[in-house]
C-alpha cells in the first residue's frame, strides 16, 4: 500500500500557496494600472484582428464554441491528460482548417467551398491561442471543482 504525504507536507504545501497568493495580491496592487493597461491594450489588439469577412468572422465564433465544448467535454475525463488532448486537438484542428496539411496533399479546398477567404497565418495563430485560453479557462476550474468534490466526498463531506 503506498503512503500518503506526511503532515509537514500537507503544511508546507499550504504556507506556499497561501504565501503565493498574498504574493499576486501584493503585485496586482502594486501594478494595478500597468495590468489594466495591459488587458486594455490585449483586448484592443484582439478587437483590431477580429477577421473581416463575415465567414471568417463566423469560423472564428464556431472555433471558439467547438473550444469551449473541448473544455467541458474532456474535463469530464477527470485528469490533466485529457486537457493536453484538448490543447493538441483544438489549436492543431484550426490550424488544419486554415492552412491543410501541403506535405500530404491535403489543400484546405473547403475553405472555398464555404465561401471562406483565406485568414493571414498571424490571425490564425492568434485565435490558436485565443481557442486555447478558451479551453484553458473552462477547464482548468471544472478540473479544479471535481477535484473538490471527490476530495469532499471522501471525507466524508455532504455529497450534491
Amino acid at each position: 500500500m503506498a503512503e500518503g504525504e506526511g503532515g509537514g507536507t500537507k503544511i508546507m504545501r499550504g504556507l506556499v500557496i497561501a504565501l503565493l497568493i498574498v504574493a499576486a495580491i501584493v503585485l496586482l496592487a502594486v501594478f494595478w494600472r500597468q495590468v489594466l493597461d495591459a488587458i486594455e491594450g490585449g483586448w484592443t489588439y484582439l478587437w483590431d484582428h477580429v477577421p473581416g469577412q463575415g465567414a471568417q468572422q463566423t469560423a472564428v465564433i464556431v472555433y471558439l464554441i467547438l473550444a469551449a465544448l473541448l473544455g467541458i467535454v474532456f474535463s469530464k475525463a477527470g485528469h490533466f491528460t485529457a486537457y493536453g488532448v484538448a490543447m493538441g486537438l483544438g489549436p492543431l484542428l484550426w490550424f488544419l482548417f486554415w492552412e491543410g496539411f501541403p506535405l500530404l496533399g491535403l489543400d484546405p479546398t473547403w475553405k472555398e467551398s464555404l465561401g471562406v477567404q483565406h485568414l493571414a497565418p498571424g490571425q490564425v495563430i492568434l485565435w490558436a491561442i485565443v481557442g486555447a485560453a478558451v479551453i484553458t479557462l473552462i477547464f482548468v476550474p471544472l478540473e479544479l471543482w471535481e477535484k473538490y468534490r471527490r476530495r469532499k466526498h471522501r471525507l466524508g463531506g455532504d455529497s450534491e
